[in-house]
């Protein structure tokens, strides 16, 4: 059930909260780009149950205001104000992809709070070594047309994601036949192409500033070094991800002080459902780690 709460700047800010509000601690997932909050829907049952998880959408998504010139930081301040709201003294963070370099931006702003970070198939930073090399022909268009030509990219994306929320399978279609077997798969599987269409809806309710948005925040440098975080960092690479590529997760934990690198040599890019098992033993090990301290 959707929630919302204001933020200290008066943006209407909309969540979900589900699980188990008694289970261990609790996870503040943030999803990927373009998302919204229903992309918990996506996470399979293993994962799920017995945990609580929060998740809510970033600027410009969903029911979420949006917040012109928005950054890293912001959103990461987004994520510590709902935390409040909650009461949540401590928890885990989950990012997936567009949302992992956001899940970092929170464990910079709350290493107090936030016990461990789990990066699934996260972009990194254009200027840490070995991430730009990486970059498709898209990626490169993207990087070179956000920083450059912003107004350009923002009217190229309106016709690209023009009709998505109409018919969001299209899209779906698209983005899978460009990626593996595996995720074409997942994807067009009828049980998570409804949930991912139900996303695609949300995500675009507003259009596509939020997309755009963030987009610009991914592609600008970061606010923050890698080296400079030091909660615990799960990176959760696939070895046949053709979105964030292998050296993008190699560079990533090479960088993170406390990061332990989980290589999937079958995982491709949702590796969120497809390793959704490893995951959550990490995540319960985390908790039992914390509970003992």
């Amino acid at each position: 059930m959707k929630r919302s709460f204001t933020s200290d700047s008066g943006r209407v800010v909309s969540y979900e909260d589900i699980g188990d509000p008694n289970g261990r601690l609790p996870v503040l997932f943030l999803h990927g780009t373009p998302g919204s909050r229903l992309q918990l829907e996506l996470l399979p049952a293993v994962l799920r149950n017995g945990l609580r998880w929060i998740a809510f959408d970033r600027a410009g998504y969903g029911a979420s205001d949006r917040q012109p010139g928005l950054t890293m930081t912001e959103v990461a301040a987004t994520g510590e104000v709902l935390a409040n709201h909650l009461g949540l003294d401590a928890f885990h963070v989950l990012g997936f992809s567009g949302g992992g370099p956001y899940a970092l931006a929170c464990a910079r702003a709350m290493p107090g709070r936030v016990r461990t970070v789990h990066l699934a198939s996260s972009p990194g930073p254009a200027e840490l070594p070995g991430v730009r090399s990486a970059f498709g022909l898209q990626d490169h268009v993207i990087f070179i047309l956000v920083r450059h030509a912003p107004w350009l990219f923002r009217a190229l994306l309106r016709l690209r994601m023009a009709g998505v929320q109409r018919r969001p399978e299209r899209f779906v279609a698209q983005f899978a036949a460009k990626m593996t077997t595996q995720d074409h798969a997942l994807l067009t599987a009828p049980d998570v192409l409804a949930k991912l269409c139900d996303d695609l809806r949300e995500a675009l309710r507003q259009g596509t500033a939020g997309m755009a948005d963030d987009f610009a925040v991914l592609n600008r440098p970061w606010p923050f070094r890698l080296e400079d975080i030091r909660v615990p960092v799960h990176v959760w690479q696939g070895a046949q991800d053709h979105v964030n590529r292998l050296q993008v997760g190699l560079a990533m934990a090479a960088h993170l002080p406390t990061a332990q690198l989980h290589l999937l040599e079958s995982g491709s890019h949702t590796l969120l459902l497809t390793h959704a098992t490893e995951i959550r033993a990490a995540l319960d090990q985390d908790a039992a780690l914390a509970a003992s301290h």
